[in-house]
């Protein structure tokens, strides 16, 4: 019963580390993949719209804060329960 047990521990570990490896991999189509295949219009309009979204992204996050702030103001409710 000892030896089963090491052996499904052994098997289990073994199975994470490659679950881990093969989660640490990088998607080639993400960032470069189709990019390195078009044009150098589709390249500008890409990076365009990806300038947009970075800046939608920190707009969003802004406004949120800025909620949650005026929330915490209104109900005057103690620090570290919005931490």
């Amino acid at each position: 019963m000892k030896l089963r047990n090491l052996l499904l521990i052994a098997f289990g570990i073994f199975v994470g580390y490659k679950l881990a490896a093969k989660m640490r991999e990088d998607d080639p189509n993400v960032v470069s993949g189709p990019r390195r295949e078009s044009g150098r219009a589709v390249r500008t309009v890409s990076a365009q719209a990806q300038r947009l979204a970075d800046q939608a992204t920190t707009k969003s996050l802004d406004m949120i804060k800025r909620a949650r702030g005026s929330l915490r103001d209104r109900t005057g409710s103690d620090e570290a329960v919005w931490n």
